[in-house]
């Protein structure tokens, strides 16, 4: 099986295991748009650049990755009249239309996944996809564990960017238990700082803090203006 890409790590740390569907409550569209411009940087697609004292996405190597989302990605940054800096297009790769749908997609086609389709209320089609090989989700939950839950000080990069987008999106808690979680923020702090080495990957990092901060901030003020 080819290796599973950083987002589709994501997608399956956030889905749950019998009803194909992902947790509620979490930020996971916004780990999944981190880590496709993770992606795109760790393979030299993309490069952050100053502009205007902003550091903004640029193409540097329009060759595809040969993967729909990464490559329809690349081709946004590629075609787009004005340059944007890492949150904005944050933002526009976590609103993709069927963006879940895409990844998930992708993971059937490796065998990772099914699709099965459930009427909701007798009317409406649901799309879920239960597991079909176990074995990717479980690798992908023994790394992310021995991540955070031991002081291992030999953390691979990309570990360290998919722990990081996780947490910060709140994917780790419904998986881990909030209190586990909580009780090892310092150490996931230090794995956000340490071990991402190349300044592209914590850019990606900071831009999806920056755009859960925002959310939280905008749905705080919207319960204070309703009641």
């Amino acid at each position: 099986m080819k290796k599973l890409l950083l987002h589709e790590e994501i997608l399956l740390l956030a889905l749950k295991d019998e009803e194909g569907t992902t947790y509620s409550g979490t930020g996971w569209p916004y780990a999944a748009g981190g880590a496709v411009l993770a992606e795109l940087l760790l393979e030299g697609r993309l490069r952050l650049e100053d502009h205007e004292g902003k550091k903004h996405l640029a193409v540097v190597n329009a060759t595809p990755l040969g993967e729909p989302i990464a490559d329809q990605v690349l081709e946004m940054v590629a075609s787009a009249k004005k340059t944007a800096d890492m949150t904005t297009w944050l933002g526009r790769v976590a609103g993709l239309k069927d963006l879940k749908h895409q990844i998930a997609e992708q993971l059937v086609l490796k065998g990772v996944l099914q699709v099965e389709t459930h009427k909701v209320m007798l009317i409406f089609s649901q799309r879920i996809y239960p597991k079909l090989d176990p074995a990717p989700e479980l690798e992908i939950m023994h790394r992310v564990e021995h991540a955070v839950f031991s002081d291992d000080s030999n953390l691979d990069a990309r570990t360290a960017i998919l722990v990081s987008l996780a947490h910060v999106t709140g994917i780790l808690d419904p998986v881990f238990g909030s209190k586990r979680v909580t009780a090892r923020r310092d150490r996931l702090d230090k794995i956000a700082e340490d071990w991402p080495s190349a300044e592209a990957a914590r850019a990606a990092i900071e831009a999806t803090r920056a755009a859960m901060a925002a959310i939280m901030a905008a749905t705080v003020a919207t319960n204070v203006a309703t009641h």
